[in-house]
């Protein structure tokens, strides 16, 4: 069950694995954790080890992995909120998503300069050689590594401190159900949501939309990932990514407007560059919907029975 969970992770799982028995190692005699309960700690010590420098992932992915690891383990305390009690849930589930937050910064500055960089090498006769697209790759390259700079220091230690306490916390509880029933009334609420959250996005048909879309999708993944529920896991990645490519693209337009002067005399290439931006966005909104319809065709009573049959 660890292994389907670190799936994509590759030397970070490693990393996450050795956290787990360091820590085992030191659990109180008598205490026995739940697997839910063991992989939930064990993506926020993977999240702790990569903040700290341990292993062998190169620096600029560092936050990408940590924040990977984290929406993993906010994905876990979603599937166990029925046992954790309102309270200890929204403290655990506060405390991950400020740490994201925090090191969101660093990981959009570098989502942006890869989404450009991706659009030119697409199209190089029209955009490779354009000033204006020359100048805005500077420019996103420069905020990529003040973002990364700022969250080098202290943000790194403020999400240090928080993963701490939220480890300890979890630590100490002892889940109070069966695993089974945690895993079924888990399963249907994060099931239940993303159905809302996709009629939602339909409708609106707009970016902020099809992210909050996208976040209760990536909770159902690694869900059905802990709960070896590999074809559901594969269906909720390929929509996730789907979705979180049109985002980025998203966050290439703003940027494309902060930073019109970059285009100054060179306005051709700026409207070239925004209209294969709408266009992709269009493209991937629409097989976002496609595969939304096929991974949320059941109501989440049958959903669920249908996954964890008796």
């Amino acid at each position: 069950m660890a292994a389907a969970l670190a799936v994509g992770v590759g030397v970070a799982a490693a990393l996450a694995k050795a956290e787990l028995a360091r820590r085992s190692t030191r659990q109180a005699p008598g205490v026995s954790h739940s697997r839910l309960k063991r992989l939930t700690l064990e993506q926020i010590d993977l999240a702790i080890a990569l903040l700290q420098g341990r292993g062998e992932v190169a620096p600029e992915r560092t936050v990408h992995e940590t924040r990977k690891a984290l929406k993993r383990a906010r994905a876990l305390v979603r599937l166990q909120q029925s046992a954790l009690g309102r309270k200890r849930f929204r403290r655990a589930n506060a405390t991950l998503r400020q740490a994201g937050r925090r090191l969101a910064g660093a990981r959009d500055a570098e989502v942006i300069a890869e989404t450009l960089q991706s659009i030119v090498e697409s199209h190089p006769k029209r955009l490779a050689h354009s000033a204006g697209v020359a100048k805005l790759r500077e420019r996103l390259l420069d905020e990529r590594e003040q973002a990364r700079q700022r969250g080098e220091a202290h943000q790194r230690e403020a999400v240090l401190a928080e993963l701490r306490a939220t480890r300890a916390l979890l630590e100490r509880w002892q889940p109070s159900q069966s695993e089974r029933k945690t895993a079924r009334l888990g399963l249907h609420r994060i099931y239940r949501r993303g159905l809302k959250r996709g009629r939602r996005a339909r409708k609106a048909k707009d970016s902020p939309s099809l992210h909050a879309w996208r976040k209760r999708v990536k909770d159902l993944r690694y869900a059905a990932e802990a709960l070896e529920l590999r074809e559901v896991a594969k269906q909720a990645d390929r929509l996730g990514e789907t979705v979180g490519q049109e985002h980025d693209l998203w966050l290439l337009a703003q940027c494309l407007r902060r930073n019109r002067k970059c285009f100054k005399g060179d306005s051709a290439a700026r409207k070239q560059l925004r209209e294969l931006i709408a266009r992709r966005r269009r493209r991937l909104r629409k097989r976002a919907f496609k595969l939304g319809e096929e991974l949320y065709r059941q109501p989440p009573k049958r959903f669920v029975r249908r996954c964890l049959a008796d």
